[in-house]
């Protein structure tokens, strides 16, 4: 059964795993890339633009589905090594996540929404993945561009 997750990273981070065609979650760590499987669809949120730095995004800036592969190690930036899996990104738009925010199942007070993105990784329901697509102009068609 597929499952739906949603990555905290900054916008440099995601670049660099949507071109090089990977995802790695919790700064690289094992146990976290693990929960995540091939046939799994992900979809990375980005607070900035840097790690604790840059100008603020708070959008959702890639969406794709896990490959068949992995967990393996790779060099992330200059000097960190983390566990990774392969994953095709789709050629989406980054959307931004206020207008989401009374839509999504997993918010229960809007007042607290940041609180669960502080997680580097966390599950959703399809329905909820299905508004970031839709949000990101993949929508119906994310099955067909796979």
């Amino acid at each position: 059964m597929t499952s739906h997750w949603i990555g905290t990273a900054a916008a440099v981070h995601v670049k660099i795993a949507v071109d090089g065609g990977f995802a790695m979650f919790s700064h690289g760590e094992l146990k976290a890339i693990e929960k995540v499987l091939p046939g799994d669809r992900v979809a990375y949120y980005s607070p900035r633009e840097g790690y604790k730095e840059g100008a603020e995004l708070r959008a959702f800036t890639a969406i794709g589905t896990v490959l068949e592969g992995g967990p393996a190690e790779r060099e992330m930036t200059a000097g960190h090594v983390g566990w990774y899996r392969p994953v095709h990104w789709l050629a989406a738009k980054p959307a931004d996540i206020y207008p989401l925010l009374d839509r999504f199942s997993f918010v229960k007070k809007r007042s607290h929404w940041g609180m669960y993105f502080r997680k580097s990784l966390f599950r959703i329901g399809q329905d909820d993945f299905n508004l970031i697509a839709e949000a990101m102009g993949v929508g119906d068609d994310f099955d067909r561009q796979q």
